[in-house]
Parts: C-alpha cells; structure tokens; sequence
C-alpha cells in the first residue's frame, strides 16, 4: 500500500468507528432508542475482554508460524513480563500511594517492560526463520509443491496445467477455501485426474518473490488463486477470493492437457 492508501484506509476506518457517536450528536431525539446503563454493561464487556483474547490467541499462532516455537514462547513469556511491569505500576505506581512509592513503582515498572521488550525484539530476528511452513501435504488435500516463478514457467513450457494457491497463516480466509474447496474430495480427485500441479505460495512472512508474483496480477494481498490451463498461449484463470467446490470443478473445465501423473 502507498503512503495515502495507507492514511485513507484508517481515517475511513477512524470515521465509521465514529460515525455512531457522530449520529448521535447530529440527531439528540436517537438517544431514547439507546439501552440504558445497568449491569449488562460490565458483562458486555466482559464478553469484548474474552473476544481481545481470542484476537491475543489468534496472533500468538500468526507469530508461531512466522518465527517458529522459540518466537512464540518470547512472545508468551513478554506478555507475562508486561503484565508484571503493569501490576507493578498499578499496584505502587496509583495516585493514593506516597511520592516516592510512585516514583520506584514508576521506574521498575519501565525497566520490567522495557526490558521485556528490548530483549523479545532482540530474539525475534534470530528465530524469524524457524517458522513452521504450510503442509505440503494433507490427507485430505492435494499434494502442494512450494511455488517458484521458475517452476511455474518450467511447467508451463512442457503444457502442464498448474494451480497455484497464494495464502499465508495468518489468512482467514485462505484457511476457510482450503478446507471447504481445495481439501474437497470431488476436487482432489478433479485435480488428480487431470493432472495439475498444484503449487503453494506461502506468503506468510511477505516472500518477496511471492510479492513480486501477487505485484504481476495487480494484487497486494492474500487470497488469490491462479490456473495456468496447460495452453502456453491462454491467459491464466483467476478465481474469486472466496472459493466453493463447484467455483474450482467449473475453472479446472478449463485445462487443455490433462495428463495423468504430476510432472516431478
């Protein structure tokens, strides 16, 4: 994203968070549908409290998959130490303690996190390239080879039809078209008996090749699915970003040269 790109898009996120707020203010007479304040309002939040949990759970495996278990495990062991240093600053640091109870809360309380911080960050390089990769093959699934823009012309050079699948980790939906389309028996089997190669591009950790080859198709980020049919001349087939079995089945009618193996 550009620089402006960028600014658009949290502004126009800033504006709608506001909107309700903004509402409100315009039209006063909106205010007597609003609930009134009771107890719902401490288990409602509550209820956002397990939901910025499940957002924490969800980042901790992001970072597992980029950085491996060592960068999960600093992570883990960061939000521990943060905790601390925001128990120490809550618990000396508060206006009813003493001056200088406030002032050693205070600076512990800095040290611990700053610590903390400086010392994950330092770890964090080194095991970036731990990180667990995207099975290259399921049960369930088809049989996927790590994409390269070589092996994607080298295929395409012999007539051979080839699925490439751009996803990261982090990718809900990537996650979701795996499981209810690619992992499809109907379409392993399709897959399978024509004979397409199937290559994954995992862009989990911004690979710049795979960033480059997003680049070539207008796109900049993750999901996207292309199909080379296995006729050097025809254009590659993109697929909507969310996918069904019947979406994929109908592309795959596309391939020109099945074959009956996958071309090693």
């Amino acid at each position: 994203q550009t620089t402006t790109q960028s600014l658009l898009i949290f502004a126009f996120l800033g504006l709608g968070m506001a909107s309700p707020y903004l509402l409100l203010s315009f039209v006063p007479s909106l205010l007597r549908f609003m609930p009134k304040p009771g107890d719902w309002m401490v288990s409602f939040k509550q209820f956002l409290g397990f939901l910025l949990m499940a957002t924490v759970a969800w980042l901790i495996f992001v970072i597992g998959n980029q950085t491996g278990v060592i960068g999960m495990t600093m992570l883990l062991i960061l939000l521990v130490v943060l905790g601390i240093g925001a128990w120490v600053l809550g618990r000396w640091g508060s206006i009813m303690a003493s001056r200088q109870s406030r002032l050693i809360a205070r600076a512990v309380g800095v040290i611990i996190i700053a610590g903390g911080l400086s010392y994950t960050l330092s770890i964090l390089p080194a095991a970036s390239g731990g990180g667990m990769v995207l099975q290259s093959k399921s049960a369930r699934g088809p049989n996927w080879e790590a994409f390269s823009a070589q092996r994607v012309n080298e295929l395409r050079q012999m007539g051979q039809a080839v699925f490439v699948d751009f996803t990261a980790a982090w990718c809900l939906s990537c996650q979701v078209n795996e499981r209810v389309a690619l992992h499809n028996d109907e379409v392993v089997e399709k897959f399978q008996e024509l004979g397409v190669v199937t290559l994954k591009a995992d862009w989990t950790s911004r690979d710049a090749e795979i960033t480059r080859a997003l680049g070539e198709f207008g796109r900049n980020s993750v999901p996207l699915y292309v199909l080379y049919t296995g006729d050097a001349n025809a254009e590659p087939v993109l697929l909507p970003e969310i996918l069904t079995p019947g979406i994929v089945l109908d592309a795959l009618k596309e391939v020109t040269t099945p074959t009956t193996a996958h071309v090693r």
